[in-house]
């Protein structure tokens, strides 16, 4: 499912919560029927792939970030992960490959190199959810087209999506939508039907801004 609305809407809050990183207030969260807090912290981090809007890489190695420092560290499947996120060749330039110290933050890296690394990271291990919070905000054309593809791989497997975007490429493959104002829903259904109706409504009404391309909404900052 994709996400969209204007700034403030909850966007990035919603994020959080399907991932456990912030507790909703009322209702519950549930992966394969159960609250999230019915599984141990490691347990559910193997089940969840988060590409949060502000990435965050550590002072380890790249294989060490894509795997999320996990000590029984498959090296096929880091591999496998930043191929999907098409890093791979990127990685292999480094001094010293997936060997190769980021440093904090991933500081010897671009903006869309510490996406991209990101997005590796997220998809290693072939979590059930996978939440992307503007994930191509710092990306080129060809980073955007390995996006697309981690997300149809991603669909293909049976897992579970949600992207939140404001740039019409990172919804290509999705085929609902949920659009959020004021922290409600708004308006949730065919990716193209509520495409249409958001398009046209005018920016008074419901208090949702009017997509226009190809921004679809402001990016919302958290701090």
């Amino acid at each position: 499912m994709g996400v969209i609305g204007p700034t403030g809407a909850g966007k990035s809050t919603l994020a959080r919560a399907l991932v456990g990183i912030q507790a909703p207030t009322r209702g519950a969260i549930r992966l394969d029927n159960a609250t999230l807090d019915q599984r141990d912290s490691d347990t559910l981090g193997r089940l969840i792939g988060y590409l949060p809007q502000d990435v965050q890489l550590f002072d380890g190695t790249v294989m060490q970030n894509i795997s999320r420092f996990d000590p029984a560290v498959d090296p096929d499947k880091v591999v496998e992960a930043a191929k999907l996120a098409n890093v791979h060749d990127l990685v292999m330039r480094l001094p010293e490959g997936y060997n190769t110290p980021l440093g904090e933050n991933g500081s010897r890296l671009s903006a869309g190199q510490r996406q991209r690394i990101a997005l590796a990271r997220a998809m290693y291990g072939e979590p059930a959810l996978f939440v992307l919070d503007e994930p191509n905000s710092n990306l080129d054309a060809e980073g955007e087209a390995a996006l697309d593809h981690a997300i149809r791989h991603a669909l293909q497997r049976g897992a579970a999506v949600v992207v939140i975007a404001h740039r019409p490429s990172a919804l290509a493959a999705i085929g609902k939508m949920l659009v959020l104002s004021d922290g409600k829903v708004a308006a949730l259904g065919p990716r193209d039907e509520i495409m249409r109706k958001v398009m046209m409504r005018p920016a008074t009404q419901n208090n949702v801004e009017p997509i226009q391309p190809p921004a679809l909404v402001q990016a919302e900052r958290v701090s």
